[in-house]
């Protein structure tokens, strides 16, 4: 009785991780299409604020509106964007795929991934995998992801023990390099892990309040002008409600001097504890005077801080899901400001079912944009739902543009005026396909649906297939759009341009392989005559035509002269 018993057991926990693997595979991140699109599609999404929320709404800020503007990259989640002074971005993640690697937190490698993000575009970005790190145990995600003075800190957490904590920090001064270290013991010359081997870096009683810490992003080196780094995290509310990754009644602060001797020692780190009568905050040393800035049981989760320095506003977004929900019929986003980190905290826009799953919102200060009150928000959705919607919304590092409406200043859409210069060009390529056109880049057909080869450039070389636009006098732009071939079995992923001045600018992000939407690449203006396109990556069916080569097309190529 005993073997038939262990033998349903393992058959019942196979099944269970076979279902967790091939619910992986079917996420579709930026598989699917498009992936990304520069067009702006101005959308408002229903502002639902409950009848009874116990908050002021924002007169300051009257509504969020999305431009309608994303980019989606990855098939993997837990995304945390940190600018470096190297010019790249880097951040932890997990749980899914990117470049065929794969890392999982709670099952296969029990590791969290890192990666490094090259470009300064949300539209335009590379990125690439650092390998993973072992995190502490079954069931440790990241979450605290800070670069400050040099130093990039992983923190790591509990993630599906509702008793689990916080476990602490990896961190590094040195860590731009591939690194896989999978074992609880590990020792790397790039990394040191200061994990607390107790697995509760706070020491914290019961219910956490700190489980899950995220770090504030500020504008200039992730430090607050005081000197400290800060640290948001949703937890339990009075000793009672919900406390997972997703879910937490209450939102705390604490803060900590910007060093790794202060940041990796518990003992270092100040809680907001409240407020004096005239309205001084209170920092206290130990985790059990904290107080949350906000407590809203039944609607508050997964949260991140950002500062907007021409508002000077902290920007404050949570996330809540209702999978295993007892209390809210739906998941909710929730967009709240306030002048000061400690709050008070007004709400600004409540959105029901956005995603519909969405969930780790975040800003990374340099994806504000100039104007100060439109940004890029990294969020992750439908881990196990299908129903998109809006379509943009993936399981990926998933980026949507959006603008934060002010009360004094009249909100204006972007209006693009674009002229497209590419069909005055005199056009060349180094090869093409029998019935294919290098001229059809150029020819104003944007074909998605026909696949006319004669209506697209197609190369048989492949990677190194170049293709050359010129023109009799010299013209100032500003920016180029890409379209794929319309065809399904060929789609380009990575290109750069050279221009007849000497410079040269990489197309990172691939654009939509059905030609739906194009890849953007926009930089300084430049007055050139000629600019040349190279295609350094793409995949293609080579059963239609082994001996053919590698077929990659171009439907169209835009080139925008500055106004």
């Amino acid at each position: 009785m005993k073997s038939a018993s262990l033998i349903i057991c393992i058959f019942f926990i196979t099944n269970l991780l076979s279902a967790q693997l091939t619910d992986n595979t079917k996420r579709e991140g930026d598989k699917a299409d498009p992936a990304n699109s520069p067009i702006y599609a101005y959308y408002e999404w229903e502002n639902e604020i409950p009848n009874d929320c116990p908050f002021e709404q924002s007169e300051d800020i009257t509504k969020v509106v999305f431009t309608g503007r994303f980019a989606n990259y990855t098939a993997a989640d837990t995304w945390y964007l940190q600018s470096a002074n190297d010019g790249n971005l880097y951040s932890p993640w997990t749980d899914g795929e990117m470049d065929g690697f794969s890392t999982n937190s709670n099952i296969r490698s029990n590791a969290v991934g890192q990666a490094k993000v090259i470009g300064s575009d949300p539209l335009n970005l590379k990125f690439e995998n650092l390998g993973r790190m072992w995190a502490g145990g079954t069931n440790y995600y990241p979450c605290v992801s800070i670069i400050v003075d040099e130093t990039f800190y992983i923190g790591t957490y509990n993630a599906f023990n509702d008793e689990g904590y916080f476990n602490g920090f990896r961190y590094s001064k040195n860590w731009n390099h591939f690194t896989s270290n999978t074992e609880p013991d590990w020792k790397n010359q790039y990394w040191t892990n200061a994990i607390d081997l107790d697995g509760n870096f706070f020491n914290e009683k019961g219910k956490a309040k700190f489980r899950t810490p995220h770090a504030v992003n500020f504008a200039k080196n992730d430090k607050a002008e005081d000197g400290h780094i800060y640290l948001s995290a949703h937890g339990y509310s009075s000793g009672n409600g919900k406390n997972n990754w997703d879910k937490g009644d209450a939102i705390y602060l604490c803060r900590a001097d910007a060093s790794p001797e202060s940041i990796t020692n518990a003992e270092s780190y100040e809680f907001f504890a409240g407020h004096t009568r005239n309205g001084k905050p209170i920092w206290e040393k130990g985790v059990e005077n904290a107080k949350p800035i906000l407590d809203w049981p039944n609607h508050l989760g997964s949260e991140s801080i950002t500062y907007f320095p021409k508002m000077d506003k902290y920007i404050l977004m949570t996330c809540r899901l209702k999978e295993a929900e007892e209390n809210l019929p739906y998941n909710v986003t929730i967009f709240w400001e306030s002048d000061k980190i400690t709050g008070p905290y007004k709400i600004v826009h409540y959105m029901r079912d956005w995603g519909a799953q969405t969930y780790f919102p975040n800003i990374t200060s340099q994806f504000i944009n100039n104007d100060g009150t439109s940004a890029w928000m990294t969020v992750a959705s439908n881990y196990s739902v299908q129903n998109i919607n809006p379509h943009q919304n993936r399981y990926a590092a998933s980026m949507h543009e959006l603008a934060f409406v002010l009360k004094d200043k009249p909100f204006k859409e972007v209006k693009l005026d674009l002229k497209n210069i590419a069909p005055m060009a005199k056009v060349w390529a180094t090869s093409f396909e029998e019935d294919s056109r290098p001229e059809a880049v150029i020819d104003g057909i944007i074909d998605t649906k026909t696949g006319d080869k004669t209506k697209e450039w197609i190369s048989h070389e492949g990677k190194g297939a170049m293709i050359k636009l010129e023109w009799d006098d010299a013209k100032t732009i500003d920016r180029i759009r890409v379209y794929d071939s319309p065809a399904a079995d060929r789609w380009i992923k990575e290109g750069y341009f050279v221009f007849s001045d000497g410079s040269m600018e990489w197309m990172y992000a691939a654009p939509s392989n059905g030609a739906q939407t194009p890849t953007e690449i926009k930089f300084p203006p430049k007055t050139v005559k000629w600019v040349k396109f190279t295609i350094t990556d793409g995949v293609a069916d080579l059963s239609a035509a082994p001996l053919a080569g590698l077929r990659l097309g171009v439907s169209e190529i835009q080139v925008f002269e500055v106004d």
